[in-house]
């Protein structure tokens, strides 16, 4: 009996992880050859990694928009994915990289390469600070998405200097990695067909960096008519990070700490373009716990520009992202946006980390002050702008708390400018907006659990993607019926009914208890926790302040 059991457990084991070959033609005339992967004894999907849809950014392409990829002939092996871009340590910044440049690769899972009716497409932007992060399925691993027949789509990206940097003028106009986010979305439109997925149905999804650039799709001309719905998790435009002010200024600074001469942009571009120190280059950006307090409360070295009119190239961002939205001149599609209850619990982690952290913001009032609304420290606008923030987070001051110090950082990097984008959408466009906040914390919110933030409820930025994405290295496997595995099945099927109806809703079950309502004047949001409770107007009193600092100062 026993030896019965084991020759069981041997072939079951065998069907979970067989795989078979499968070869898909693109519209070029080559094939990429994938696999045909088992979820679990009855489900199945076909996997296809590294593909390639731009050339490889190097020597006169690097500063220059992606080249589509003319295609090969024959077969291409698409079992493995693709190399990274290049990028630093993202925590701590110790000299070592990883990536090439030649990483501008993505990757497709579909359940059905010939459904009877073509597939809503599922079209993911990863995170990383613009700097870090790709669309490997060691994190993003699509299993839970393509079981509920949406084909998936992960892509790399250039990031960092490579895939941000900006002379301010036509040297150099900058957005290489949002462009490449574009060029991956024709791509789908030429190809998707072929993997079962309908053209016409893809929906941007993505999170914190990925959620800003998703934003700045629905903002772009650039990629209009290239995706009909958008999901923006943890960041917009209007995130205080999520826009790169004084381009030039900062082109000079890269030089410098580069050690190139130059007097003009266009020679530091020259000099660039032949700088073939990937790891110098990655060290321009520093690790989160390298930066120098105000410890993100500074803009991030590269990120999306506005493109100045003497570019020589198609221009992704014209104009300031506040002034497209406030003009109403985006692609009206319809918009999930939404962030996690406790975003910037990394923090209390800092403060454990650098203990002298409170100290230090406590004899540097200014550094509350935010750096976007260029506020001149000692001005009565600055002394006002102090007196609310330590009224409002701090009892009045000294600041001492760590949950105080990260309810701080959760709205200044992420709740005001997610609330006044909800706003500014509702208001100006005609298809309608969801609004969540994620609250649920459960076994699956690894984020938090890396980050070693012990003893402090809410979901911190990015634990939402434990109950998207089937992680490689994850825990052990979630028990059936558990709170954990209820709020994943939720999210998941939110997700992908609102790119199959553009409602993430439309039917109220057992598992969706609660009808998702759009925003229609009270920033109606869902609250997606251990129950989903509908509400309005989250985090008001906090967001009320900062909207009336807005009105008064910026």
């Amino acid at each position: 009996m026993i030896k019965l059991n084991l020759i069981l457990l041997v072939a079951i084991t065998v069907v979970v992880c067989v795989s078979a070959e499968v070869t898909v033609k693109l519209h070029h005339g080559g094939s990429v050859l994938g696999e045909k992967k088992s979820i679990n004894l009855r489900e199945s999907y076909f996997s296809f990694k590294g593909i390639p849809y731009a050339l490889p950014p190097l020597k006169e392409l690097r500063f220059k928009p992606p080249v589509p990829h003319p295609g090969w002939d024959g077969t291409r092996n698409a079992t493995s994915h693709g190399p990274v871009c290049v990028s630093p340590g993202y925590i701590i910044s110790s000299g070592a990289f990883q990536g090439q440049e030649d990483c501008l690769y993505l990757n497709v899972y579909s359940p059905n390469l010939i459904p009877d009716e073509k597939l809503p497409v599922m079209f993911w932007i990863h995170g990383g600070s613009f700097t870090a992060g790709s669309g490997n399925s060691l994190i993003y691993g699509p299993e839970w998405l393509v079981k509920q027949d949406v084909v998936v789509v992960t892509i790399n990206y250039r990031l960092g200097l490579l895939g941000f940097f900006s002379t301010g003028d036509r040297n150099a106009p900058g957005n290489y990695g949002a462009k490449d986010v574009v060029e991956a979305l024709k791509w789908v439109q030429n190809n998707i067909e072929s993997f079962g997925g309908d053209r016409s149905k893809v929906t941007v999804f993505g999170e914190s960096a990925g959620s800003a650039l998703t934003h700045y799709l629905v903002l772009s001309k650039m990629s209009s008519g290239l995706f009909a719905q958008a999901i923006a998790q943890s960041g917009t435009a209007l995130s205080p990070w999520a826009f790169q002010d004084y381009p030039r200024t900062k082109a000079f600074q890269v030089a410098r700490q580069l050690n190139i001469t130059a007097t003009t942009t266009e020679e530091i571009v020259k000099q660039l373009r032949e700088f073939d120190d990937l790891e110098a280059i990655c060290n321009i950006t520093p690790g989160l716990l390298t930066l120098e307090l105000p410890r993100g409360n500074t803009a991030f070295t590269f990120a999306p520009v506005v493109e100045t009119e003497d570019s020589d190239e198609p221009r992704f961002l014209v104009e300031p992202p506040l002034t497209t939205i406030k003009k109403g001149t985006f692609n009206d599609v319809p918009f999930i946006l939404g962030q996690n209850s406790q975003e910037a619990l990394y923090s209390v982690r800092e403060i454990d980390l650098f203990p002298d952290t409170l100290d230090k913001y406590n004899n540097n009032t200014h550094w509350l002050l935010p750096y976007e609304w260029h506020i001149e420290p000692n001005t009565d606008a600055a002394d006002d702008i102090i007196y609310n923030v330590l009224d409002m987070y701090f009892g009045g001051g000294p600041i001492k708390n760590k949950v105080d110090y990260a309810n701080f950082n959760t709205d200044r990097h992420f709740t005001y400018g997610l609330a006044k984008t909800v706003e500014l959408h509702s208001a100006k466009q005609k298809s309608p907006v969801y609004y969540y906040i994620f609250s649920f914390d459960g076994v699956m919110n690894y984020i938090k659990k890396i980050f070693l933030v012990i003893g402090y409820n809410g979901a911190m930025h990015a634990d939402e993607l434990g109950y998207l994405w089937k992680m490689m290295h994850a825990p052990a496997p979630i028990l059936p019926g558990s709170k954990s595995d209820i709020t994943r099945s939720r999210m998941i099927r939110m997700w992908t009914d609102f790119a199959k109806y553009g409602n993430p809703t439309p039917k109220i079950d057992e598992l969706i208890t609660t009808q998702w309502l759009n925003v229609q004047g009270r920033q109606e949001y869902l609250d997606i926790g251990e129950n989903l409770v509908a509400g309005k107007e989250p985090f008001y009193e906090r967001v009320e302040m900062w909207k009336q600092l807005d009105r008064k100062y910026n």
